[in-house]
C-alpha cells in the first residue's frame, strides 16, 4: 500500500469519488507531473532568483506548463531571449514533458494579501515579434516555416527556429508530423523531429521514405506481372 495523493471521499451510496489531489501534481499530455519540481529546477539557475511554474490551459484543451522566472540581476535587455536559454537549460537536467511551454520574465512574482504567490494574477504568455533572420530558401522550406506556424499558432516561424523553443512539445510534434504527410506527402519520424527541429527538410529521412516507397511500388508492380496469364 502507498499513498496515491489523491484527495477522494465517500458517498452516500458507498461509492469513492476522487475530488482532486494533495499536491500540486498535473497530467499533462499523458504525463504526470509536479511543478514544484520544475519550479526548483528553475530557482537552481544561477540567473534566477525566484520562480513558479502553473499548468494553464488557455485555449480549451490546450493545458501545457509555463514558468515565471524573477531575474537575479537586471532585467535582461532580451527577455525573450534569456526565457529561451533557460528552457535550453531546463532540457539537460528534465525530461521534456517536463520542460515549460514558455518562461515569462517578470520584475516580481504577484502576491496575495496573505503574502503566498496570487497564481490568478500570472499573465499568460504572449507571442513575440516576429523574428528576424533569412527567408526561406525553396518553396519546400516555405511550405515546412508554414505548417511549423500553423501547429505552434505563431504569427511567423523562420526556417532558423526551432520547433521545441517556439513551445512544441510530443503532442504537436505528432500533430505536425501528420500535417506534413497531408500537404507534403512525405513521412516523417518524431526521432527525426527532435534531432532536426528547425523547418528545414530532412533530405535523409526523406529520401528513405521515398525509397521504401519506391521499392514497394516496384515490388507491386513485379507481382502484377507475375499475376497475367502469359
Amino acid at each position: 500500500m502507498y499513498r496515491t495523493g489523491d484527495r477522494a471521499r465517500w458517498t452516500a451510496t458507498g461509492q469513492v469519488v476522487v475530488d482532486g489531489r494533495t499536491d500540486d501534481q498535473a497530467k499533462i499530455r499523458g504525463y504526470r507531473i509536479e511543478p514544484s519540481e520544475v519550479r526548483a529546477a528553475l530557482e537552481a539557475h544561477p540567473e534566477v532568483a525566484r520562480a513558479v511554474v502553473v499548468v494553464r490551459e488557455d485555449s480549451p484543451g490546450e493545458r501545457r506548463l509555463v514558468g515565471y522566472a524573477v531575474p537575479a540581476a537586471e532585467p535582461p535587455a532580451d527577455p525573450a531571449g534569456w526565457a529561451e536559454r533557460l528552457r535550453r537549460s531546463l532540457r539537460q537536467t528534465l525530461p521534456e514533458p517536463m520542460v515549460p511551454a514558455a518562461v515569462v520574465v517578470l520584475a516580481e512574482l504577484p502576491l496575495a494579501s496573505n503574502g503566498k504567490i496570487d497564481r490568478r494574477a500570472l499573465p499568460a504568455p504572449q507571442a513575440g515579434p516576429p523574428r528576424a533572420g533569412r527567408a526561406p530558401a525553396s518553396p519546400q522550406e516555405e511550405m515546412l516555416c508554414g505548417l511549423f506556424a500553423e501547429v505552434l499558432r505563431a504569427e511567423r516561424v523562420g526556417p532558423e527556429d526551432s520547433f521545441f523553443e517556439l513551445g512544441g512539445h510530443s503532442l504537436l510534434a505528432t500533430r505536425l508530423i501528420g500535417r506534413v504527410r497531408a500537404v507534403l506527402g512525405r513521412e516523417l519520424s518524431l526521432r527525426s523531429l527532435f534531432e532536426r527541429p528547425r523547418p528545414r527538410p530532412w533530405p535523409n529521412s526523406w529520401a528513405d521514405a521515398g525509397a521504401a516507397a519506391t521499392g514497394r511500388g516496384r515490388r507491386a508492380r513485379r507481382a502484377a506481372a507475375a499475376a497475367r496469364p502469359g
